[in-house]
């Protein structure tokens, strides 16, 4: 990665985030950190840059921004690495066949914890407390997956284990806030649903007239990546959103 890309990454991540705890579940994960959606194969973790290329997980001191220095390369052991998201001390990887938890006690160096996995199917991650939302979907390259949202147990972060998993017409991007986890569900647009009882999610509203792809929560402002733009809601009232403006996408 170049010094230019690397830059723009990291200006893209603060702005779209801010120097805290970033969209989704890590707003209350402790350390500082920045994502650019649940979708997304690089953040931000204190003072570096963690990206994933391939199989490989690249971490950068971006200290200086204008001069990243790369600090390690880490083989993950998997060819079907998607998304990347921190959560407290640990990296959780959203792959095509599991999710993959690394610590990050040495922030240089991730180290390997343990995985979770289900069948082959694209599969990004957010965690909230001691649950991991793992959304499996069919198309593109995973027409063998499912299409559904499973809730992992993480309180024991070397033994991940299944709660319970419901069913979707093809969920990507997702974040959480609280009591309430916001679904991109594709065609079906955006889906907000109780997630208080992890065996009994319920959904209590459905934004439909676009296909949704990825989200981002940052205080009351819900950012929505859809096929023909990109969304922006209040969400003051977590459910009842409010349309605030829509970037068209330029084709």
């Amino acid at each position: 990665m170049n010094k230019i890309l690397v830059i723009i990454v990291l200006t893209s991540l603060f702005f779209a985030c801010g120097k805290e705890s970033s969209m989704s579940a890590s707003s209350d994960g402790g350390s500082t950190s920045g994502i650019g959606g649940s979708m997304a194969k690089y953040t931000v973790y204190g003072n570096y840059l963690y990206t994933v290329v391939g199989q490989f997980l690249n971490v950068y001191d971006a200290t200086n921004a204008k001069d990243p220095i790369l600090k390690s390369t880490i083989d993950l052991n998997n060819t079907g690495v998607e998304t990347i998201f921190p959560y407290g001390e640990y990296l959780f990887f959203g792959t095509q066949n599991g999710m993959l938890i690394y610590s990050l006690n040495n922030p240089e160096r991730p180290l390997y914890i343990s995985t979770y996995s289900h069948v082959v199917s694209c599969d990004p991650v957010v965690v909230s407390g001691d649950i991991a939302y793992v959304t499996l979907s069919t198309g593109n390259r995973c027409n063998r997956g499912a299409n559904q949202l499973e809730l992992i147990d993480i309180s024991d972060i070397r033994n991940p284990r299944i709660i319970r998993e419901y069913s979707f017409h093809n969920p990507k991007g997702l974040t959480v806030a609280g009591n309430y986890l916001y679904l991109c569900d594709g065609s079906e647009g955006l889906k907000i649903l109780d997630v208080s009882n992890e065996f009994n999610v319920k959904t209590l509203k459905k934004i439909t007239g676009f296909e949704a792809y990825d989200v981002i929560k940052k205080g009351d402002l819900l950012t929505i990546t859809g096929n023909d733009g990109i969304y922006q809601y209040d969400c003051t009232d977590p459910i009842n959103l409010v349309l605030l403006s829509k970037i068209k996408s330029v084709k």
